[in-house]
């Protein structure tokens, strides 16, 4: 419908119609003329202004509201919009809107009400800082959640794994997943997510080993503008406000400060949080999964660890095996991570030899799966053939499970076997990526910058 067309219908709508849509009591409009004269002013308006409406009528604007801008607006033809404004001892925030006849010439201005309660913007704009630091958590998190929508393995250990994990995500309990670093709990935490009702929620990882005792509250309850010396001016949600309607994973929760620990007793009894200088409980719906590779009741006996909590997490307890107990697997996790990986270069192998898989299962993995994918990605970068062999597996997997074969070290000073194997590396990593310096740095896992000095120390070229 066209401006032209809006008019003309204004001009036939019946009159109480329009009593009803410019009298209301949430907009509260006062129109003046080009003078400043009160025209029209809403019944609503007494209890604000502290004048009745027939009073009002016909006094200039500044004789009814002292501290008025409307004024400002008919001298210079320009809206404010969205300008707070004290009316009737409260806060409110209003626009003031410049008035034109059908040939544009400024005839008055009107000033009303967008929102009656200022409370009601400001718990939209904490609405909005939430999403947007989602948005932010899910850019930095994208590569993360690549391949953590399944559990690889046939053992009878991995099977009652994946069945517990089924299990606990077709409820809301606390789950708490334990075992040894890098044996996959965090992507167990996101399989029972995937598999549960809060699947299109967020998932919130939180690492409590990485963050300083002193910035714990902040992190994860967030905080009000001028909270502390070098706080955002506009606030912060915390990680358990972004997970609100989803599911929030405190990964090592053994390293959580006691003090802390008393505080998350509290959020997860109440459902509730205070941010940092804040003066309103936030209520929030989140799933709590933990995770941690500490003897919890080891922790407990010596009194770093609360047993109130501790019972409050452990509702569903899941164990992450180890690499040594499940060497059946190994083969169907290493073709797994292969393929995954294979995405990120230009050429590599595609397949492992039997002897290298021999090689792997006897190894006893203490970085378990996390080391597993390291030495794939090596592998895969220096193997020249199109089979993993045995001979392009690292020193430490060929020897370190056998007792009778002698670890073959390199002869020469240790500066020139590392410059050695420092350069082949870097020759090697060059013609994977074709020449490619930009993609060459990315899978060495250094800047261009230091690539490029490397190769003029060893004086390659490519």
């Amino acid at each position: 419908m066209s401006e032209r067309s809006i008019l003309d219908w204004m001009e036939h709508i019946e009159p109480e119609m329009m009593d009803a849509f410019i009298d209301n009591p949430y907009e509260c409009p006062i129109v003046v003329d080009r003078e400043g004269i009160i025209r029209f002013i809403t019944r609503h308006s007494a209890g604000l202004y502290g004048v009745k409406r027939e009073d009002a009528l016909g006094k200039h604007i500044t004789e009814v509201i002292r501290h008025t801008r409307l004024p400002e607006i008919i001298e210079t033809g320009k809206a404010a919009i969205g300008e707070p404004f004290y009316v009737g001892g409260r806060q409110q925030i209003i626009a003031r809107i410049p008035l034109r006849d059908r040939s544009g010439k400024l005839i008055g201005a009107m000033g009303k009400g967008i929102f009656h309660q200022a409370s009601k913007v400001k718990d939209l704009y904490q609405s909005m800082e939430v999403l947007k630091d989602q948005l932010k958590y899910y850019r930095n998190e994208v590569s993360t959640l690549k391949g953590h929508s399944s559990l690889v393995g046939r053992s009878e250990l991995i099977q009652e794994a994946r069945k517990s994990a089924f299990q606990a995500a077709t409820s809301d309990a606390n789950v708490l997943i334990t075992g040894e670093s890098g044996t996959g709990k965090e992507v167990l935490s996101y399989y029972i997510h995937n598999n549960s009702e809060r699947a299109s929620g967020p998932l919130i990882r939180v690492n409590c080993a990485a963050i300083p005792h002193a910035l714990f509250e902040s992190e994860l309850f967030g905080y009000e503008k001028g909270a502390f010396t070098g706080a955002r001016s506009q606030g912060k949600p915390g990680k358990f406000e972004l997970a609100n309607g989803g599911t929030i994973l405190l990964d090592e929760i053994g390293d959580m400060p006691l003090e802390m620990q008393a505080k998350l007793l509290r959020v997860i009894q109440e459902r509730e949080i205070d941010r940092v200088g804040g003066t309103k409980p936030i209520t929030l719906d989140f799933r709590l999964i933990c995770a941690t590779n500490k003897d919890i009741q080891e922790m407990i006996k010596k009194g770093m660890f609360r047993m109130d909590l501790y019972y409050r997490i452990n509702i569903f307890h899941i164990h992450t095996p180890s690499l040594r107990e499940i060497p059946e697997d190994i083969s169907l996790i290493a073709f797994y991570m292969m393929s995954a990986l294979k995405d990120e270069m230009l050429w590599c192998p595609t397949s492992i030899a039997d002897d290298a898989i021999e090689l792997l299962k006897r190894y006893q993995w203490p970085g378990n799966v996390r080391e597993l994918r390291n030495i794939l990605e090596r592998t895969m970068i220096s193997a020249k053939g199109e089979q993993i062999s045995a001979d392009d597996l690292p020193s430490r997997i060929r020897y370190g499970s056998s007792t009778t074969e002698e670890v073959k070290t390199p002869v020469g000073s240790l500066r020139q076997v590392i410059a050695d194997a420092e350069r082949n590396a870097i020759t090697e990593t060059l013609r994977v990526a074709g020449g490619n310096k930009a993609k060459a740095a990315k899978m060495l896992g250094i800047h261009r910058t230091a690539l490029y000095q490397k190769m003029r120390r060893h004086n390659i070229s490519v």
